[in-house]
């Protein structure tokens, strides 16, 4: 099969690599879609941790060609999604933190930018009858989402800032509507990527190259005190410190992107301590996975994906990701 190797920076090579084979307990998928995450480019820009030579991809859906012993003949042809990681559902982070963090199972694999892909038949989840494979593959990013804004404490009422409207920031934006934020800001410096965020229940849209955000405290929050809730969905440590800034008392600050690794984090300790606001971490999909299939299907997902590329032009999608050129981009490794 045809598989696109990372060799570091943003440099790949379309190789010719063995098919996989489903060993007892896998399948084998045939990729339809492989989205673009932000952290395939962070690792071309050395902002996450990686070691070249690898496969990297790990949002994808596709059909089911394949079963190894142990799992029903019934499976072959079942359109699925792919949760890039296994779980026991016995060791100590899947019983006491969350599953996509097992102790036992392999650690979270990559290898859909390529054909085929073998993994546990566990984590070939069969998709919902009228749910597309192209959204499909946007499980994944939107279960971290999810994950991160059932973390939060959202009073009633509550005003809810997004900084980032890529599509985490999107899908953070959406899930904080569904969870209680009545008014909700997202505020992105890229046209197309704010004007998106109306469409995922933003109220208001921010530029942050045309007003200051101090000014849409003013306005929006309770005498300017700040918002109920903020997420920062860039992986910036300065954009985190943002959000911190403009929580409100005793309100709630989440990080849903990923800082680069050994970042110190911009802020007054003294007077976090002192307004007495909540950071919390969100990485990965926690236990919320399975439920997202379900949930896509209620969201306007229209024009969410920007462009579509085959297999072999992935640097070409990488770079129009980092570059902000759209929303979200798409592989296609089977075209």
């Amino acid at each position: 099969m045809k598989a696109m190797t990372w060799r570091g920076g943003n440099q790949f090579t379309l190789d010719e690599v063995p098919d996989p084979e489903a060993s007892p307990g896998h399948v084998v998928v045939e990729i339809d879609t492989t989205g673009i995450c932000g952290t395939d480019v962070h690792i071309t820009q050395s902002l996450f941790p990686a070691i070249p030579d690898t496969i990297l991809g790990h949002e994808g859906a596709g059909v089911i060609v394949e079963v190894g012993e142990g799992v029903s003949s019934d499976r072959i042809g079942q359109r699925v999604v792919v949760n890039h990681s296994a779980h026991c559902f016995e060791c100590w982070n899947c019983r006491n933190w969350n599953i996509s963090r097992c102790e036992v199972a392999p650690a979270s694999s990559n290898g859909l930018f390529a054909q085929y892909v073998a993994l546990h038949s566990r984590v070939a989840l069969q998709l919902p009858e009228n749910l597309d494979m192209e959204t499909a593959a946007m499980t994944e990013p939107a279960a971290c989402c999810l994950s991160g804004v059932e973390m939060l404490d959202i009073p009633y009422r509550a005003t809810g800032l997004v900084i980032g409207a890529g599509i985490m920031g999107l899908f953070t934006a959406a899930f904080m509507k569904t969870h209680g934020v009545e008014t909700l800001v997202v505020s992105e410096p890229v046209k197309v990527r704010r004007e998106m965020a109306k469409q995922f229940g933003a109220d208001i849209l921010h530029d942050p190259n045309d007003v200051p955000l101090e000014e849409v405290v003013a306005d929006v929050t309770d005498q300017g005190r700040g918002f109920s809730v903020t997420a920062e969905a860039v992986g910036k440590p300065e954009l985190v410190a943002a959000c911190i800034d403009v929580t409100k008392p005793r309100g709630m600050a989440l990080m849903i992107g990923v800082s680069p690794q050994g970042a110190p984090l911009p802020v007054d300790l003294y007077d976090m301590h002192f307004r007495e606001i909540k950071l919390v971490g969100a990485f990965g999909r926690g236990n919320v996975f399975y439920r997202v299939p379900g949930e896509l299907e209620k969201l306007n997902l229209e024009n969410v994906i920007s462009g579509r590329f085959p297999l072999a032009e992935l640097p070409d999608a990488i770079t129009a990701s980092a570059e902000g050129l759209g929303v979200k981009f798409a592989i296609n490794p089977n075209a």
